[in-house]
Formats: C-alpha cells, structure tokens, sequence
C-alpha cells in the first residue's frame, strides 16, 4: 500500500527536533529536482475533449508533496526575498514551467522579472522620538515603546509638528464620512487608529479604508507632515507587541521596490516616515488631553472616535541604512489558440518568498513557510501541468506568476502590476492563492475573497461545484483580507481579480475547523513552526488544484471578458469600465 498522504487529525502536527547542520550541499539540490521532474514526468497524461469535464483529473496529491517538502526545505533557508535561498526557489519554479513546454513570461523570453529593492534599517542608537506638551515632556526608546515604518525615502529625516488626532484617518465622501472634518491638519502629525475603519462600513469598503497606503494618501492630500499610529486593544490582542517586534527583525517593512528613475515605488514622498505606538506611548500621548486612550478606545469601539487638536507636540528624528536588493518574480506562459483572444491573459498569481532566517523559536530559526507559501507554489506548478495537459491550448493565453516580496506588503505583485511584461488592459482576471493546501482534514469547502465584486464570482461558483466543493462566505470579514494579499495589486490596477482559499468545513464528525485555523495561526503561522513537519492533506490539495484550474480555464475559453458588477465600489474606484 502506497503512502497515505491524507491528515488524520484536525490538529497540526508538533514541529520535528531539528539536526545542526543540515543543509543540502548543491549536488543534492539538482538530484532532488531531478527526482521530482522525474516522478512529474512518470505521471500519464490526461486526454480527451477540450471541455472542463476532465479538466485536472491527472492532478496528483504526490507531486504537491513533492513541491512542497523542496521548497520548505532547510536547505533553503526560509525563501527570504533577495537570499540565495529564494534564488534556488525561483530557480526550481523555471525549471519545472520549462518541463511542462511552458515559455518564458517576461518580452525577452526569460522567466524572472527581476524586481530592485531598497532594504531599510533603522539605527535604533541615532533613532528617538518625544512627546511634549504642558511643560512635560515623554522621551520614548525605540523598539520598547515604539516602532519606525516607511524610512525608504532618505537615511535620516527629522520632523517636529504638533500632533493633531483624526480618529480612523478616514475620508469617505460617498459615504458621508469624514474625520479630517474642521481640523487644520496642514503641517501637523496626524496621529490615528492604526488598522482599523468605522465598523459601520459594508466590509468590502472597510477594509479599503483600513489599508495604510489609503490612509497615508488621505494624510498627505490633507497637508499633513507626518503620521502617528495607535493601535487599539482589538488589533494588540491580534498582534501583540512582540509579534511587532519579531516581524520587523525579519524585515518586514524593510523593503520598497524601485521604479526606472530609482524612485521609491508605491511610497507617498509627501510624508515621512510613521511611527507606531506601544500601549504605554498611546497612553502618554493623550495624558492630560481633553479625552483618555481609554475614552478613545471606547468610542472606537461604538464607532465615533472623537477627532481633536492635542496641546502635544511631536519631536522626531532617525536614521536608517539603505541596501540595494535585487529578487526575481517568476514568470510563465502559455499561449492562446484564438487568433482574437490570445493577447488576453488570464493570471495564476502566488507567492514564493517567505520570511528566511530569524530569532529562533524552541531552538529554531529558520522560517521554512511550509504552509505560507510553499504550498501555493506547489498547486500553482499542478495547475500549470493540468493546462499543460489539455489536448489544445485555450482560447486566452494563462500566465502564471510567482512574485516575491509578498511578505514586505505584496510589494512583488504590486511591482508586477505596474509593470506587466504585456500592454496594459490585456490582463483580464487575476486569480491568486495563498496557503491553499489544507490541513483542516476532509475539507469540503473553499472561499472565494472578492466573489461579489464582479464576474469572478458565478464562475467561481461553477468550478467548485464541478470540484466537488461547497462555496462558503468570508468567516472573518471584519480582518479586511481582500486588501491583504497579492490579487488586490492587480484590483489597484482595475483587474477583476479574487483570493481563493481553503475554507473551514470538515466532513469528519467533532472537527471544527475554524478553531483548527485560529490555533494554527496564533501557534505556527510566521514562525519555524511552519515546516514540513504539519499534516497536511494533500488529497484536497489536489482538488483544490483542480478548483482554481477550473476557474481560470472557465475565463480563459469564455468570449466575453470578466467585468467588474454594475456599481461595485472597488469598479468605481479602481476599474476601467467604471463597474459595470
């Protein structure tokens, strides 16, 4: 009997003891990659008509192990942006596009989009901030009371402003929403609610407004000099200070990409760089002030955080290290067969780069990212096969997309987006998966993040019917997910574009897989944890393979082209036909 390769727990596995020194030399790199090129090529071929009925039926549960324990291996060292280990990582994607007879995605016929970026790090010795107001002044050290993003614009900087406080940050004029309303922020810090928007906003909408890169536009458009961020007890209970602290030693934050001139990419330069307050800062800064972080916080909570001008003042000043860094997107295609649809493209999109080697958890420190993301290359690379299989290529061309970066704010996809190796508005749809081989045992269901918002969502409904799975809402709409991962550079760019995603039914008795999930993502997730150690189901991976195959190749073989619904917010905001 053959290796069962189904989980028999709802529960993650304990992570392995790990052996010092074990490192893959590049000899044993090449012959496991021949071993996996060898065991692909050893699978039969699908054949028959080129319908969706057997569409992915050669998909095979062995071959996403196979990807999988590659790409986490220790050998790789955690798969950081701009590393040796990404490098591999990227290297092995090529290679197995090229088996598949995939091309070269980029104009010159190469698989890498290579991508610049500017790592920062801040000097915390050269770094300091004070509050001052009332004759009191509170001296705040960096990383104990307070952290520092966006220092990508200069190696030093300096601000001294008052600090005006503007509740969420939020302009929303179409809702009749605003808390820069009768403040004269011009000059001033605004300092604001960090990750968060009035909960009385449909979701979809909330959680734009949540994002910081609207909030900091919102910022500058006002005239303000520079941000300050308060974290509320909901978002400090998400993600505690030392979560922070740990993410930010692994660089997160620390890069931004760089256009043709050497600009910083995506970055406002109108405003400086943000920092983001400890529980104990939050409460000096509004000492003494006409309402408490306490009253603060609880009008937040109803929704109605009271905007005012503060009597503080703000001292700012630091410096930081700049580094050139240089990290591939991997890019593959597969052209079209209708002589008037194969300049359109429909695009697989996940994420390769993880978070490489940081403070070492139980002894470890080395952040594999089995789960984020190895295992959404691995499905991406059986997509691609299953279209490689077809008897005749679609009537669309299907690119297929792993971007690095992601884990630095989805800067790779972000990069990719606005500069696409194809005309602009020849990109239809974006269908992208992060952590999408489950480990919730038996599953039965998948979500669809962004299926309201344009045509993605029926057709979505159809492939997973055809996979044999049941389509479920966002269990958590309050966390804002459509604008947190990679398909949202391509919504930005007014692409219809949708997350997929494993959901949280199990078809096992007493198993429930939201707490599976939830213990998951407080034990392992960012972490060593995350290693090949986990249980995973790779028999749903399969399927899964086979839903988001099916979803792209219903878009590609349909005349018409995904479109935005009629009067859908992100349509008007970002789409090319206005939402229609």
């Amino acid at each position: 009997m053959g290796e069962d390769l189904r989980p028999h727990s709802g529960r993650p596995a304990e992570p392995r003891q790990r052996r010092e020194g074990h490192f893959m030399n590049v000899r044993c790199l090449l012959l496991l990659s021949q071993i996996c090129l060898a065991l692909l090529a050893g699978i039969s071929c699908t054949s028959g008509r080129n319908d969706s009925s057997g569409f992915g039926a050669g998909v095979s549960p062995e071959a996403l192990k196979a990807h999988l324990e590659f790409l986490a291996d220790d050998a790789l060292e955690g798969r950081r942006t701009g590393t040796r280990g990404h490098e591999l990582a990227a290297k092995y994607l090529a290679a197995q596009f090229a088996a598949l007879g995939l091309k070269g995605g980029m104009q010159d016929g190469s698989y890498y989009q290579k991508v610049p970026f500017r790592r920062t790090e801040v000097l915390p010795e050269a770094t300091s901030l004070t509050l001052s107001g009332d004759g009191k002044t509170t001296k705040l050290k960096y990383t104990s009371d307070f952290l520092l993003l966006d220092t990508h614009q200069a190696t030093q900087g300096s601000v001294r402003a008052p600090v005006v406080f503007v509740g969420y940050g939020v302009s929303a004029p179409e809702l009749d929403y605003d808390d820069y309303a009768g403040l004269d922020v011009k000059g001033k810090i605004v300092a604001m609610l960090n990750f968060e928007a009035p909960p009385k906003f449909p979701p979809p909408v909330r959680a734009y407004y949540m994002d910081g890169d609207v909030k900091r536009e919102t910022a500058a458009v006002h005239g303000a000099a520079g941000i300050l961020y308060v974290r509320t007890p909901e978002l400090e209970k998400k993600f505690p200070w030392p979560f922070f602290q740990r993410e930010l030693a692994i660089g997160f934050n620390s890069m931004r990409w760089l256009d043709a001139q050497g600009s910083v990419g995506g970055l406002d330069a109108r405003l400086g760089s943000a920092p983001l307050l400890n529980r104990a800062a939050a409460e000096a800064l509004f000492d003494g002030e006409k309402y408490t972080l306490a009253e603060i916080f609880a009008a937040s909570a109803n929704g109605e955080p009271p905007p005012f001008t503060t009597t503080k003042t703000m001292t700012l000043r630091y410096e930081s290290r700049h580094t050139g860094v240089e990290s591939a997107n991997v890019v593959a295609v597969m052209e079209g067969s209708d002589p008037d649809l194969k300049d359109e493209y429909v695009v697989f999109s996940t994420h390769l780069d993880h978070l490489g080697i940081g403070p070492a958890v139980d002894g470890d420190s080395i952040y594999n990212g089995a789960y984020d993301n190895a295992s959404g290359c691995a499905i991406m690379l059986e997509v691609a096969r299953a279209f490689s299989q077809l008897p005749s290529a679609p009537r669309r061309s299907v690119m297929f997309v792993a971007v690095t970066g992601e884990e630095q704010k989805l800067l790779g996809s972000d990069y990719f987006a606005n500069n696409l190796p194809v005309p602009p508005g020849q990109v239809v749809a974006d269908i992208n998966f992060d952590e999408p081989i489950p480990f919730v045992p038996s599953l039965r269901d998948v979500i669809v993040y962004g299926s309201e918002h344009s045509s993605l969502g029926p057709t979505a409904a159809q492939a997973a019917e055809e996979a044999g799975f049941e389509l479920s809402p966002d269990p958590w709409p309050e966390e804002g997910i459509f604008v947190r991962a990679d398909h949202y550079s391509f919504v930005k760019q007014g692409v219809p574009a949708s997350y997929i995603a494993p959901g949280y039914k199990s078809s096992e008795q007493g198993v429930d897989g939201l707490e599976v999930l939830k213990e998951w993502l407080v034990t392992f997730y960012h972490s060593p944890k995350d290693d090949t150690s986990q249980t995973f189901d790779y028999p749903i991976g399969a399927r899964f393979a086979r839903f988001a195959g099916l979803m792209g190749y219903k878009i590609a073989m349909d005349s018409e082209r995904p479109r935005w619904n009629e009067g859908d917010f992100f349509g008007n905001q970002f789409g090319r036909d206005g939402g229609e």
